[in-house]
C-alpha cells in the first residue's frame, strides 16, 4: 500500500509524512517490544487543501497501511460527508452519528467538507451534537477508530480552533497541494493508457496547451 501511495502523480509532501509516521510507528513498536516506555502514537487527521488532491484516495491507501501494520483489524474507510451525521430534527443527530461511527469501527472515519458541521453563522446548528458525539466516540473507541477530517484550508483550520476538544485529538495534519499543469497531464495519460487507449502526440501537445504547461 506504501507503494501505491508512492505510486501516486505528485504528492511528494504526503508521501514523505507518511513515511516518517511509518518509521515513528515502527519505532514505538520496537520499544515496546523492548519493555520500553512508549509514546502514544497519534493518528487522527486533518486533512487539507482543495478538492481534487487525492485526500480520500490518501485515506484509502491510509486504511491499508494501518491494517498491515496492525493497527486497525480491518483498515476501511467510511466516507462520509456533514448530511451524514446531522440530522434535521433535535436529538436525532447523535443517534445518526452513532450509527456512522459503528461501521467505521476497526477502520477509518473520513469527514469530508468537516467545517461544515461548525457553521460560523448559526452557532446552534446541530453539527454540535455531531462533533460532540463524534469528540466522545473517538475517547471511549479510541482502540477501534482513526478519524480523518477532511477540507479547504483556512475552513479546517478555523474548524479545528473552534472547539479544544477538537484541536486535543487532531493533532496530525497533512497538506494537500494543487497539482501542476504537468502532473495533471501525467494524471491524464496514466489513466488514457490504463484504459487501453493509445493517445498521439499531437493530442498530448494539445492537452499540455489546456493545462497551461506549454
Amino acid at each position: 500500500s506504501l507503494k501505491e501511495l508512492n505510486g501516486l502523480t505528485g504528492l511528494d509532501t504526503i508521501k514523505r509524512d507518511v513515511e516518517d509516521l511509518m518509521k515513528y510507528i515502527r519505532i514505538e513498536k520496537l520499544r515496546q517490544q523492548r519493555g520500553l516506555n512508549v509514546n502514544p502514537v497519534a493518528l487522527h487527521s486533518v486533512f487539507s487543501g482543495p478538492p481534487g488532491t487525492g485526500k480520500t484516495t490518501v485515506a484509502r491507501l491510509l486504511g491499508k497501511i494501518f491494517k498491515a501494520m496492525g493497527l486497525l483489524k480491518k483498515g476501511h474507510v467510511v466516507e462520509v460527508d456533514r448530511s451524514g451525521l446531522v440530522a434535521e430534527y433535535i436529538g436525532q443527530t447523535a443517534l445518526k452519528t452513532n450509527k456512522i461511527i459503528d461501521t467505521a469501527l476497526d477502520g477509518i472515519l473520513f469527514i469530508d467538507e468537516a467545517y461544515s458541521l461548525a457553521p460560523e453563522e448559526d452557532p446552534r446548528d446541530f453539527g454540535k451534537e455531531a462533533i460532540e458525539t463524534l469528540l466522545k466516540r473517538m475517547e471511549d473507541d479510541r482502540d477501534r477508530l482513526i478519524v480523518i477530517v477532511a477540507g479547504y484550508t483556512q475552513e479546517m483550520k478555523r474548524f479545528i480552533e473552534a472547539n479544544p476538544g477538537l484541536q486535543s485529538r487532531f493533532t496530525r495534519y497533512f497538506f494537500f497541494e494543487d497539482y501542476s499543469p504537468q502532473q495533471l497531464s501525467d494524471i491524464f495519460i496514466e489513466i488514457t493508457k490504463s484504459r487501453e487507449f493509445r493517445i498521439e502526440k499531437e493530442a498530448i501537445d494539445k492537452l499540455l496547451r489546456y493545462t497551461g504547461f506549454l
